[in-house]
């Protein structure tokens, strides 16, 4: 049943409502805890959030606020890097791939009605251009403007999420993943007139990390890069290989609840410890078993 879920969307979705509702979300998160031997940080990655779903995604705020206490970029680092966390509830990190405009103007400000943080991932050409299309061959829909970026970037964090949409894919070649990870930084910090210190891979297909392109998400000195093979973050995480699940602004609750379960997690051990192994050398001795 598993692997059926990770191959069909519409099945997914059924079936992972079904246990959502059968699993209460307080048991996983204790399991959770269990397995990761102390405090954890929940990665969640959205896409586009229009009005259509705004009040979807009002409910699902709501009931993380329920479950968990909001990430800053400091409490990031002060978790990674010194074992830090004195909050009552695990963590949850908001993120928002590719740029869409209804990121600013729908989910940022439900975001700071609830108390979240958010993590916006922008490929750098989009914010220089300001064109419509984010998401390069996903549906059209417009971009975040330079101006909504400076904002968002005084109140949230904006991270890089490479050039120009693209999957960094070995068979591109040194020169493009350069562009697309070291030369993005450039142009993202010069819209924003700040450090971005924050890289998020494209795609999440297994093809599309490279050991070539790790290597320069390390030359540009990024602190923190983010990948989409779920698994909760904690303290021997390592900074560049940060994990996050997949919901949508119009999910109902029971799968978010499945999403954030841990089922899906057992299901990407072999993957995460392939992706890990090919972007830093060596697997993580706790992929082992989670």
């Amino acid at each position: 049943m598993v692997a059926a879920l990770s191959l069909v969307r519409p099945e997914r979705r059924l079936a992972g409502a079904v246990l959502g509702r059968l699993v209460p979300h307080a048991l996983a998160r204790v399991a959770q805890r269990v397995a990761a031997g102390g405090p954890f940080i929940r990665g969640v990655n959205y896409h586009a959030t229009p009005e259509r779903d705004a009040a979807s995604f009002r409910r699902q705020l709501a009931w993380y606020r329920r479950h968990y206490s909001n990430v800053t970029y400091e409490d990031l680092e002060a978790f990674l890097s010194r074992g830090v966390w004195t909050k009552p509830k695990p963590g949850l990190l908001l993120s928002f791939d590719d740029g869409y405009r209804d990121n600013a103007t729908v989910a940022a400000p439900l975001l700071e009605e609830f108390g979240f943080t958010g993590w916006f991932f922008v490929p750098s050409r989009f914010a220089v251009e300001e064109h419509d299309g984010a998401g390069g061959n996903q549906p059209p829909n417009p971009c975040m403007t330079r101006d909504q970026l400076r904002s968002l970037a005084t109140r949230h964090v904006v991270g890089c999420h490479s050039q120009s949409h693209f999957r960094l894919r070995a068979s591109a070649g040194a020169e493009r993943l350069r562009r697309e990870v070291i030369d993005a930084k450039a142009e993202l910090e010069g819209v924003l007139g700040r450090a971005v210190t924050t890289f998020c891979w494209v795609g999440g297909e297994e093809d599309t990390y490279s050991a070539e392109a790790a290597r320069f998400v390390e030359e540009a000195g990024y602190r923190f890069g983010f990948m989409t093979n779920p698994v909760p973050m904690t303290t021997r995480t390592h900074p560049l290989e940060l994990q996050r699940a997949n919901v949508e602004a119009d999910y109902p609750l029971a799968l978010v609840n499945f999403q954030l379960m841990g089922l899906m997690d057992i299901l990407y051990i072999p993957k995460r410890r392939r992706v890990n192994t090919l972007t830093h050398g060596v697997p993580r001795a706790s992929d082992a078993t989670r």
